[in-house]
């Protein structure tokens, strides 16, 4: 007695094709880090400079008005 189509014995799987999906799943992986990368680098901030002149620098340099905080010496 035949029995159907489902019970045939299935081929193990070829190292031929494991090799072929694993270059298409290693390009596809490539593919999505470039576009993520592209994607962080259209989306960075504009780079501005910022600068602050200093009041209280060397050795005979007093605090400024208002520094409380500082620790007098």
């Amino acid at each position: 007695m035949a029995r159907g189509g489902f019970a045939r014995r299935r081929r193990p799987v070829s190292l031929k094709l494991i090799a072929i999906l694993a270059g298409v799943a290693l390009v596809a992986i490539v593919g999505v880090l470039f576009w993520a990368a592209g994607q962080a680098d259209s989306r960075k901030p504009a780079q501005t400079e910022i600068s602050v002149p200093a009041t209280n620098i060397g050795p005979t340099s007093k605090p400024a008005e208002g520094a409380g905080d500082a620790p007098s010496q």
